[in-house]
C-alpha cells in the first residue's frame, strides 16, 4: 500500500495517497463505504504513466467522520476543496459507484477541473438499487442492517462481486471490514437517505443528475459489469445517451467492482483512454 498522507480540507483531516511523478494527474474517487484502499490493484499501474491521487472522502476510511449529514452536493464541494488543498487545478477523474455521482457533478459544474472522466458502475444514473440498499433506506431497518461485523463485510462482497468466492479471502474481508466501522456506516447511511428511499433513487435526485449530463465537456469512458447488482447495467445507457463525448465498455461475468474483478483490462482501458 502507498504511504498515508493527510491534509486539512475545510477542517476535515483527510487521508490520501499520492503515487507517480510523471504525466497528467488522476484523481481516484471511491464509492460509499469505500476508501483509497480499494484502489490497491490499480494505483501503481496507473502511476507508471500518471501522477495519481486517491483520497478518503469525508466520512470514509481514515478521514474524519463528522456527525453532520452530507448530501452529494456537499461531497462534491469537499472533493473540489481537496483538489485545492493538494494544488490540483484540474485532473483526470476515475470514479466508481457513489464516487461517480461526485465526479459527474463536478464535471458538469466545473468543466475546467475535469480533463477526462472515467465512470465505473456509477450510481445516480438509474432508479434501480440492490434490495439490501433499498432496505437500508428504511429508518430502523437500515440501522439494524448496517452493523460493523465480519458477516456484514462478507454480505457486501457477495452483493458486489460476480465471483464472490474469489474475494472471500481473509485478506480482502479484512480490507472491507476495516472500512466499515460504525461511524462510517452511520455517515454513509445519512448521505444515502438524502438521495434514495425504499423504491430506489429519488426521482428528483436522478433528474438533477440527468439534467447535468449534457453539460459534461470532458471526454468520458463508461465501464460497467453486466451482472452488477448494486447499480444495474441499465445506468450505462443513460450515460451513453446523455453525455456528449462518451465511450462504453461492458464486462461480462462482472459485478460492481470492475476495477477489482477485471483489473488488468480495467487498467489498460483507462491508460489507453487517457493516452488518446
Amino acid at each position: 500500500m502507498p504511504t498515508d498522507q493527510y491534509v486539512d480540507v475545510d477542517g476535515i483531516k483527510t487521508r490520501y495517497w499520492s503515487v507517480g511523478a510523471v504525466g497528467s494527474p488522476i484523481l481516484l474517487i471511491h464509492g460509499a463505504g469505500g476508501s483509497a484502499d480499494y484502489w490497491y490493484r490499480n494505483i501503481f499501474t496507473l502511476a507508471q504513466q500518471h501522477q495519481v491521487y486517491a483520497l478518503d472522502w469525508v466520512g470514509s476510511g481514515k478521514s474524519d467522520k463528522p456527525a453532520a449529514t452530507y448530501t452529494y452536493d456537499d461531497l462534491t464541494q469537499f472533493v473540489a476543496q481537496f483538489m485545492d488543498a493538494v494544488s490540483l487545478s484540474s485532473a483526470n477523474m476515475v470514479a466508481t459507484s457513489g464516487g461517480g455521482i461526485i465526479a459527474m457533478k463536478l464535471a458538469s459544474r466545473s468543466p475546467h477541473r475535469v480533463q477526462k472522466l472515467v465512470l465505473s458502475g456509477s450510481a445516480g444514473l438509474g432508479k434501480e438499487l440492490g434490495f439490501g440498499m433499498r432496505l437500508s433506506a428504511i429508518p430502523g431497518i437500515g440501522e439494524a442492517l448496517n452493523r460493523p461485523s465480519r458477516s456484514t463485510a462478507k454480505f457486501l462482497i457477495r452483493q458486489c462481486a460476480y465471483d464472490s468466492k474469489a474475494f472471500l479471502t481473509d485478506e480482502f474481508v479484512d480490507l472491507v471490514e476495516r472500512n466499515l466501522p460504525l461511524e462510517v456506516l452511520q455517515f454513509q447511511l445519512r448521505t444515502f437517505r438524502t438521495s434514495a428511499n425504499f423504491w430506489g433513487m429519488k426521482p428528483e435526485f436522478l433528474s438533477s443528475i440527468r439534467d447535468s449530463l449534457p453539460k459534461i465537456k470532458a471526454p468520458t469512458l463508461v465501464l460497467w459489469g453486466k451482472q452488477d447488482q448494486i447499480t444495474p447495467v441499465g445506468g450505462s445507457e443513460v450515460a451513453v445517451n446523455e453525455i456528449p463525448d462518451v465511450k462504453l465498455h461492458l464486462f461480462d461475468k462482472c459485478g460492481h467492482w470492475v476495477y477489482l474483478e477485471h483489473t488488468d483490462a480495467f487498467n489498460q482501458l483507462v491508460l489507453e483512454f487517457l493516452r488518446d
